[in-house]
């Protein structure tokens, strides 16, 4: 990331920029070999030479076949120079494109960095803060006591890895084979990670263990894992779960004299990165996200110090709630960092269409124009599938990948994010599976050929734009058939997104009757009453075999009974690696076990049912500022609907209702939280650091 350097004036931060870009773009060309890729390179290099550039001084020769594709990339030759078109006719497909195109150079990042402090210097490379609220969440991490737990909320792009860097780094200053587990949501936000950790001394060893990683590479990972080799282990949720993993993370949290020979791992930290996913990937589609919480405790009972980070951009209300429902065990070692700081990076354009055949011409047009590296979300798996083939065979780009989680080969996969790391593509086309984390600094756009089924998922996907704080384009075109026509469109999948996978009531009934019916255990502990449950059992009416579908709605009934109190998951269960599995409980709402109750379903579902309904509510106000984007600042409004309305901000100035009224984006925002400390007298990981970081907290934003 570029950090604005004070000693910099406006100029040279923008000129320094610049330059950037075209050094990117000219080693990009240097190894294009398609005309497509070729030319949307050049009309890059065209717009920062401010729409005009001599081909014989950047040493560019044009083929035959580039000179008569120059007014797809909306360029016109003028002797021996190349200028934007003054005239571009392709503009009435999508004409709000234009004006989000137009080069600012300027640095966009309006949260100035933190000056630094002795803890920084000693433990990073980094000469400042990316952030005062990086700095405010830095010095909550260093005091926090042991057996505590920390939630950050900051903007995507300010530095938020640091903080389980900094974990790791500080926990083995003490231990040598101190560890940290970081859970994250895809495969390769995981991947990114271990590629980023490899370059930091003293964190070199870390692993990213995920389910690509099996037989033997995955025994010797893990057994360097409990010898204290490994800083930090990236796992997925489904992954702690499993029994070899979880056994490994037991033997971390044991104490010293439990451990045998050269087994050297201690664990210090459990973070969770992209925290917000827990509630809204956890309710029903990987409900493993929910019994995290479980895993600590159990993590806890073996090691009360062991800290916990959970991490986020985006934090809505039902998130928040569940989190603190989960890891707040104890309110005096529980804080909140929040700096309530929107993104105004982005230029953006949203646009409806009621014909796919339009959209895909708007879609042509800004695939054509927008400036690289840049990214291409879609919802469904199939259709960026198609966009890709179609990108290749009838646009004749080469320099592109496509990454969904259907890609099951993991060469493949780690393939497509260090080469996306290293420049060697210029476009993916993705679903959310390529998103969350992905620490690229120079996207320069983010295209949704889809409506977002939430306003977080279309926040959280557009902030992998302009993390280097500067010009970011932001375009959202989706389909939307007239109300009254069968076709099916975007507006429609989003819709299915947000509300389906919930299960009704007379089969939630039938599944938690037949998981009794199939408990493998009915103990005692205490007063607690624990069931080992088969998520094989079969609900009344299906066919007497059961499948991961079936497993899979089951975990959702379990989850749902645990986020209305009447259970809980306990982490402690044998968990098995093969298709079967058992999930232990602790019921603790007697009237579960009543068949004839109705009471207690009655709460179950009023809690089903509102999460519903504010799912609809939340999707239906999205839908409406997507569909009007004239009506009202769009950054503004998504990150109230996310944050919530005490999150209020100014209008960003760069979306089409800001563009409309003349609205100049902010001058400066102000970062939240940076008084925020920890209620005791206590230190956490370092005393050294504490005096430091607590005097040069406070900078401004």
């Amino acid at each position: 990331m570029l950090a604005q350097d004070d000693s910099l004036d406006p100029a040279e931060v923008a000129a320094r920029w610049r330059s950037l870009g075209q050094e990117r773009s000219l080693r990009a060309l240097g190894q294009a070999d398609s005309a497509a890729d070729r030319l949307v390179l050049i009309r890059s290099l065209v717009t920062f030479a401010d729409g005009r550039l001599s081909l014989s001084a950047a040493h560019i020769a044009l083929s035959a076949e580039e000179e008569g594709l120059l007014g797809r990339f909306g360029l016109a030759r003028d002797g021996d120079a190349l200028r934007l078109q003054e005239i571009d006719l392709d503009y009435r497909h999508l004409p709000e494109l234009r004006t989000a195109l137009r080069l600012d150079s300027a640095q966009r990042q309006l949260f100035r960095p933190g000056s630094p402090d002795a803890a920084l210097f000693r433990l990073t490379s980094h000469a400042r803060y990316k952030s005062a609220a990086q700095k405010s969440a830095m010095r909550a991490l260093l005091t926090m006591p042991a057996g505590g737990s920390l939630l950050v909320s900051m903007p995507t792009g300010s530095g938020k890895s640091l903080l389980f860097q900094v974990a790791a780094l500080e926990a083995r200053r003490e231990n040598p084979g101190a560890c940290v587990i970081v859970v994250t949501p895809t495969i390769a936000l995981a991947l990114d990670h271990q590629r980023t950790l490899a370059g930091i001394p003293g964190l070199e060893g870390s692993i990213a263990l995920t389910g690509d990683v099996t037989g033997r590479a995955r025994e010797d990972a893990l057994f360097s894992f409990r010898r204290g080799e490994v800083p930090v282990l990236l796992l997925s949720p489904e992954q702690a779960f499993s029994t070899a993993v979880a056994s490994a993370l037991f033997e971390a949290a044991a104490p010293p004299s439990d451990k045998a020979g050269q087994l050297a791992a201690s664990l210090a930290a459990f973070v969770i990165d992209e925290a917000h996913i827990v509630e809204q990937w956890g309710r029903n589609f990987r409900p493993d996200f929910q019994r995290l919480s479980s895993v600590l405790t159990a993590l806890r009972d073996r090691k009360p110090d062991i800290r916990a980070l959970l991490l986020s951009a985006t934090l809505p209300a039902a998130s928040r709630q569940e989190l603190r429902r989960s890891y707040r065990t104890d309110p005096g070692k529980w804080l909140e960092i929040d700096a309530h700081v929107p993104r105004c990076e982005f230029d953006v354009v949203v646009k409806s269409f009621e014909e796919g055949a339009n959209r895909q011409r708007a879609l042509d047009l800004l695939i054509d124009r927008a400036p690289r590296p840049a990214v291409i979300y879609t919802t469904l798996v199939e259709e960026a599938s198609e966009l890709y083939d179609r990108l290749r065979s009838e646009r004749g780009y080469r320099r592109i990948a496509l990454f969904t989680g259907a890609i099951s080969d993991p060469r493949v996969r780690k393939s497509i994010v260090g080469e996306w790391a290293e420049n060697k593509l210029d476009l993916v086309v993705a679903t959310s599976a390529f998103g969350m984390g992905i620490d690229k600094s120079d996207v320069r756009a983010v295209v949704h050929a889809c409506l977002p089924e939430s306003p977080a998922r279309w926040y959280q996907e557009i902030g992998r734009g302009g993390r280097d704080g500067h010009q970011a384009l932001a375009a959202c075109l989706f389909t939307d058939p007239p109300y009254r026509d069968t076709r099916p469109g975007d507006v429609t999948t989003a819709y299915g997104l947000a509300t389906s996978g919930w299960i009704g009531r007379d089969l939630a009934e039938l599944r938690w009757a037949a998981l009794l019916r199939k408990k493998t255990s009915d103990t005692w502990h205490g007063d607690r009453r624990w069931l080992t449950l088969d998520l094989d059992a079969v609900r009344e009416g299906l066919p007497n075999r059961s499948s991961d579908y079936n497993r899979s709605w089951n975990r959702a009934l379990l989850t749902l009974l645990q986020r209305a109190g009447v259970l809980e998951v306990v982490s402690t269960g044998p968990i098995a690696d093969d298709p079967g599995e058992d999930w232990i409980v602790d019921v603790t709402d007697a009237r579960l076990f009543d068949g004839a109750s109705t009471n207690v379903w009655d709460h179950i579902f009023s809690i089903r049912n509102a999460e519903q309904a504010e799912a609809q509510a939340e999707l239906d106000k999205f839908v409406g500022l997507m569909r009007h984007p004239e009506k009202s600042c769009l950054m503004r409004a998504a990150f109230e609907m996310i944050e919530g309305a005490g999150a209020s901000s100014e209008p960003c100035g760069r979306c089409p209702s800001c563009r409309s009224r003349l609205l100049s984006a902010p001058a400066v925002l102000s970062c939240e939280g940076l008084e925020t400390a920890w209620g005791h007298a206590g230190v956490g990981f370092r005393a050294a650091d504490v005096a430091s970081a607590g005097r040069n907290a406070g900078c401004a934003c």
